[in-house]
């Protein structure tokens, strides 16, 4: 029973178990899906070994009961009544059991079903759902992770791979590009230039030995035949020679035999033709001048009075006057001017005369021909009635042919006699002949054949006497008589316009241009006045007005002249004088461009059409049409007749529009053409200022150059390598596009020469001119660019054959040998074209920190040296001011502030803006104290500091206040001496400029005022170094007190100041020894050799020596040699630098000292060169003037003694 129990309760326990399974499961499902499953695999898990556990038990039950089983059916009864209690007992318990359990499982149910109602179920579902999916999504990660972790892996195995491929590739380029640094490098070392150098050297000697050998042996060998030819030719030649030597010397002789006889035979029979000629020629010409003589007599004319005056005679005698001698006398006067007018050229770019004709420049090419007319009009007056009509006409004529051969006395005879005979044939009575003599003029023929009837010259015997009168510098009894004509009533109104003439003439003569203004006006538009003389007149009067600014009333008188239709010459001149006059004044230009492009199309006027475009050239730039000026010059520059006095003209005024537009690099050029013509045009003023400039600018194309290349380096090397590469690649091809189109230009050069013309004349203004270039030896700037370009490539070769191969090298013992052909073998930076590498320029770009650190360094320096040269060579402040301020714009913290504030500080005080240079002085001086800038501006209390800025200014202020006194613009300096006694107050200079007022007072012809102002300060300053000044001034003073002076106009203003001195104002002998005047020694004097020199002069030809030209008293052709020796030293030593001073020893003593030379080798060589010169000394006589040389110690003190004589005697003594 216990054991069936037991099995039951373990049957029981097994099937509540089993049948709570799905509940639980169920119950646990809700909660997770993984979780169930994981229980349920539990459950069955236990289940089976539940089943394994019962079936061992029951097992071991059944053993149990086996043994037991007697006892078992011993106690069966027992037993079965037990079990069927037990049975009862357990059916009921197990009924009860299951109700219950059924009871259980109905309220689990329900449980569950409530459960899965509500909504934690659903959450429960929903997170086991989300769970699960999380899951799998996780198993999904995992997978795909570990996929990806593979791929990685090969990935980072085949990055791995390619590294360690790619680090070997960039360690063997690596190894590649240093080793070719390296090579590079030392390819540019000295090392390898001069291994290079070495190897072609040797190179170059073995086959110059190979070559020299092989051309020594050609010329052995050649040598052996010429000289074997050679002997037999002499042979051959000797024998021919010897025997025509004998022939020719017996022909010789007999022919010298016979000609000498022939000869002496001709001689005698010529000499004595000579002699039978000569007594002949004297007989004729004694029998002539007898016969001339006879007739003379016989025909005297006084005896012509006697005979009766009838109309036969009036007729004859008028007709045979008429037209025969006074009409060939005439013919011969007409000629004679033709001629003298077809020889003659006028210079129109000066004031032009009044006639074109002056009988004392020009009487003599005229002379034989007024010789033939006084011949003609002398014999009409002495075979002729002197009652004739014609009798006045040709005394004018004969009075006229004096006046044009400069006889102007007996011209003026001629002139008076002839007014005289119209009261001889009147044979009025005395009382009659006094009342006419009231009026000079006499009255016009009028009526209706008044044109028939002979006219009178009595009118015009008086105009040519007054103008007799003017030519004889008698110029008071020229207006008297032109007076008397001007009021007298019977002067004919037809002859205004000639009595203007003469006035004109007068005052033209007295430089009264105003009043010949008006006098000439009157006869351009008198229409009884000839039309050459009319154009003429009209010509001068725009001429004067364009000198007092007239400009519309010259625009009319040019075009009077242009009506009136002038010759060529004149007619340009009018079209270019009304351009300038139109420019001027401001009005439209239109017309006088379209004047001168119309003198374009004529081939006429291809003589001026270099001017045409020079004019077209400045009215363009007076409009601001820079580029259409520039190609108008250029255009004039290349024209087929230009002459090189325009060409420099030109050239200076193109180089002054390059210079405004800031292009120094083109005004250079331009300028250094200018100056390579300057001698054709010496005087002109455009061409003055090229020279200044020329000079001036390559102290600013220098730094201006560096600036922009420096700018530019540094702008490239912001750049990556191909970019740079690029530019420079670009660079490259310029350059070689620029040696073929001259090359081009070169061998296009005829047909360009060929075609210029036609290009000026059909290509207008608006192609540009020709096809080609202006030919390269036709323009002297381009020939000056080759000639550089030739030497910095090929050096200094002599004119050879075989130039390229033929240079003197030195090469350890400087034996001269030949070098390769190739001109830059020795040159890596150059190809075989003679164009820059890409490399060398490469090399050039900046690329280190420290590269662009000194790049910028020489920008700073540049942009001073370009304001210096702004202020101390061209004194053109605004671009200095500019360039300063981009220095400390660009550069803030340069180290160059000091510098520029000194500069500054400069500009300011030429300005006369004094409180701005007070306060750059007061910068300077608290920022910058410790520089030599500072200590150029600071006050200082002793005189001999020479770099105290007061006197500085001062001494500028007072040298240029000497020029204007030495240029005799006397008015402006009284101002500026009044000027500097307000700026300077106690000024050191304050002695010079009192004497400088007492010359200008006495060069304005106020001697008494000048007498008080020297005489005070004789008082106040009896032993001053200046008293010989002051008193060589008051002696002038006295000399020219009592004298009456011609009126003076000071050439600054225009306006009359007084007299004008009769002899040069005594000047400062001691100017030049800026800043100050050094004092002579106590005992001496200023004259030279007075007083015995206390100055030792020292021999020393080592040392740098001058060239000193010595001459006497102060005077315009001094000036004139200085100026000379500028020239000549620009032309011919320009690579020295020489400097030319000039020095007052005395007032009877001047030097002007050419510096410096090396030694007296150098300074002798030179003073030769200038002997030779003569136009240096053109202006001087032999003796005037001596040529020395002295060294720069002995120069010291020759300007502090002021003794030439002693030098001189040093110099006798030790140089020659």
């Amino acid at each position: 029973m216990n054991s069936k129990r037991f099995f039951l309760y373990i049957f029981f326990i097994c099937s509540l178990v089993l049948g709570a399974l799905p509940s639980y499961a169920q119950s646990n499902h809700a909660d997770s899906i993984s979780t169930a499953l994981k229980q349920q695999q539990a459950a069955r898990d236990s289940a089976i070994r539940a089943r394994e556990e019962a079936a061992e038990a029951n097992k071991r039950h059944l053993e149990a009961y086996r043994d037991s089983m007697a006892a078992v059916n011993e106690a069966r009864r027992e037993a079965q009544k037990r079990f069927s209690d037990s049975l009862r007992a357990a059916r009921q318990h197990f009924s009860d059991s299951m109700k219950e359990a059924r009871q259980r499982r109905a309220d689990s149910f329900a449980v569950i079903r409530e459960y899965k109602a509500s909504r934690f179920y659903r959450d429960s579902v929903k997170d086991v759902r989300e769970q699960r999916l999380a899951a799998i999504q996780a198993i999904r990660k995992a997978h795909f992770d570990s996929l990806k972790a593979a791929r990685q892996k090969i990935t980072d195995s085949i990055k791995f791979a390619r590294k360690t491929v790619l680090d070997s590739i960039h360690a063997v380029q690596k190894h590649r590009s240093d080793s070719l640094a390296k090579i590079r490098k030392y390819k540019e070392s000295r090392r390898f230039r001069d291994s290079v150098e070495v190897v072609r050297k040797l190179r170059a000697d073995s086959i110059k030995l190979v070559r020299k050998h092989h051309s020594d042996s050609l010329i052995a060998a050649r040598k052996h035949v010429t000289d074997s030819f050679a002997r037999v030719r002499k042979a051959r030649s000797d024998s021919l020679a010897a025997v025509r030597k004998a022939r020719t010397d017996s022909l010789t002789a007999l022919r010298k035999v016979k000609a000498d006889s022939l000869a002496k035979a001709k001689e005698k029979r010529v000499k004595d033709q000579k002699v039978r000629e000569q007594d002949k020629e004297k007989r004729q010409q004694l029998a002539f001048e007898l016969k001339i003589k006879k007739k003379h007599q016989a025909y005297s004319n006084e005896k012509m009075l006697k005979k009766h005056w009838g109309l036969p005679r009036q007729v004859v005698q008028n007709s045979f006057t008429r037209y025969n001698y006074y009409f060939n006398a005439v013919r011969k006067m007409d000629e004679a001017k033709l001629n003298m007018a077809r020889v003659r050229r006028d210079n129109y770019d000066s004031l032009l005369a009044l006639f074109q004709f002056d009988p004392d420049k020009d009487s003599a090419s005229i002379a034989p021909d007024m010789d033939s007319v006084i011949r003609k009009v002398s014999v009409g007056i002495q075979i002729h009635d002197p009652r004739v009509k014609w009798g006045d006409d040709l005394y004018v004529l004969l009075g006229q042919a004096y006046f044009y051969k400069g006889n102007y006395s007996e011209a003026a005879s001629a002139f008076r006699y002839a007014l005289s005979l119209k009261d001889k044939k009147k044979k009025k009575s005395s009382q009659r002949v006094y009342t006419r003599s009231l009026t000079l003029a006499q009255k016009e023929k009028k009526g209706m054949l008044a044109f028939l009837q002979h006219r009178s010259v009595h009118n015009e015997a008086i105009l040519w006497l007054a103008r007799t009168f003017t030519q004889m510098k008698e110029e008071g009894n020229a207006e008297s008589v032109l007076d008397l004509l001007d009021t007298d009533p019977n002067f004919p109104k037809s002859m205004q316009g000639r009595l203007s003439l003469e006035k004109a003439n007068i005052a033209l003569r007295q430089n009264d241009y105003k009043a010949a203004e008006q006098h000439l006006a009157v006869v351009a538009n008198d229409d009884n006045i000839p039309n050459t003389t009319r154009m003429r007149a009209a010509f001068i009067g725009g001429q004067l007005q364009m000198r007092r600014s007239e400009y519309p009333a010259a625009i009319a008188s040019f075009n009077k002249v242009i009506d009136l239709y002038p010759k060529i010459d004149m007619d340009f001149y009018a079209r270019k004088n009304l351009a300038y006059s139109t420019m001027l004044a401001g009005g439209d230009q239109s017309t006088a461009i379209a004047s001168l492009k119309k003198v374009l199309n004529d081939g006429k006027y291809i003589a001026y059409y270099e001017q045409v475009y020079f004019v077209l050239g400045n009215l363009a730039a007076s409009n601001g049409d820079y580029p259409g000026s520039i190609n108008y010059l250029n255009k004039g520059i290349s024209s087929p007749k230009a002459t090189r006095k325009q060409k420099a003209i030109s050239f200076a005024t193109l180089g002054g529009i390059y210079y405004k537009l800031g292009d120094y690099s083109g005004a250079k050029a331009a300028y250094d053409s200018a100056v390579a013509m300057a001698q054709a045009a010496p005087n002109d003023s455009l061409v003055m200022v090229a020279i200044k400039r020329s000079s001036a600018l390559n102290s600013i194309t220098v730094p201006y150059n560096v600036i922009h290349m420096q700018d530019s380096l540094l702008a490239m090397s912001q750049l990556s390598d191909k970019e740079q590469k690029a530019q420079v690649r670009k660079h490259i091809r310029r350059l070689e596009q620029a040696r073929e189109d001259s090359v081009f230009r070169a061998e296009n050069a005829a047909f360009n020469n060929a075609n210029n013309a036609a290009s000026n004349n059909n290509s207008g203004f608006g192609n540009g001119g020709n096809a080609f270039a202006n030919w390269y030896f036709a323009n002297p700037s381009l020939i000056q660019q080759g000639m550089n370009e030739f030497k910095r490539k090929w050096g200094n070769r002599q004119l050879a054959d075989n130039w390229r191969r033929s240079v003197s090298n030195s090469f350890d013992n400087n034996v001269a040998q030949d070098t390769a052909t190739s001109p830059n073998a020795n040159n890596p930076d150059l190809d075989e074209n003679g164009l820059p590498t890409e490399e060398s320029l490469l090399a050039y770009i900046p690329t280190t920190p420290e590269m662009k650190k000194d790049a910028v360094g020489k920008m700073k320096r540049a942009y001073v040296d370009l304001a210096t040269a702004y202020i101390k060579d061209l004194e053109d402040y605004p671009p200095a001011i500019k360039t300063m301020d981009t220095l400390d714009k660009k550069y803030p913290q340069h180290e160059y502030q000091a510098e520029v504030l000194y500069l500054r500080y400069l500009v300011a005080t030429r300005q006369n803006k004094l409180s701005e240079a007070q306060n750059y002085a007061n910068t300077l001086l608290q920022q910058f104290q410790d520089t030599k800038w500072a200590d150029l501006v600071r006050p200082s209390e002793s005189a001999a500091n020479l770099d105290t800025v007061k006197r500085v200014d001062e001494s500028v202020f007072y040298d240029e206040t000497y020029d204007l006194l030495m240029s005799r613009q006397y008015a402006t300096v009284l101002a500026r001496v009044g000027q500097a006694r307000r700026m300077y107050g106690d000024i050191s200079y304050g002695k010079r400029f009192t004497i400088i007022e007492g010359a200008a007072l006495a060069g304005n012809g106020s001697y008494k005022p000048a007498d008080s102002v020297l005489t005070q300060f004789v008082t106040e300053y009896p032993t001053d170094s200046l008293r010989p000044w002051a008193d060589a001034l008051l002696k002038y003073i006295q000399a020219n007190k009592s004298v009456p002076a011609a009126p003076a106009t000071d050439t600054a203003k225009g306006a009359k100041t007084g007299g004008t001195p009769l002899t040069p104002l005594p000047v400062d002998t001691a100017k030049t020894a800026k800043p100050f005047p050094v004092p002579p020694a106590e005992g001496s004097v200023t004259s030279a050799g007075n007083t015995a020199s206390s100055v030792q002069y020292v021999y020393n030809i080592k040392e740098p020596h001058y060239v000193m030209f010595a001459y006497g008293p102060m005077e315009a052709r001094s000036m004139g040699v200085k100026a000379a020796l500028g020239d000549f030293n620009t032309f011919r030593f320009g690579d020295q630098h020489l400097s030319v001073d000039l020095n007052m020893l005395a007032p009877d003593r001047g030097i002007i000292a050419v510096k410096s030379f090396r030694n007296i080798q150098t300074a002798v060589s030179y003073m030769n060169a200038a002997k030779k010169e003569s136009k240096i000394t053109t202006e001087y006589k032999p003796g005037e003037y001596q040529w020395l040389l002295i060294s720069a110690s002995n120069y010291d003190k020759l300007l502090k003694d002021r003794k030439f004589d002693a030098y001189l005697s040093f110099y006798n003594a030790n140089y020659k």
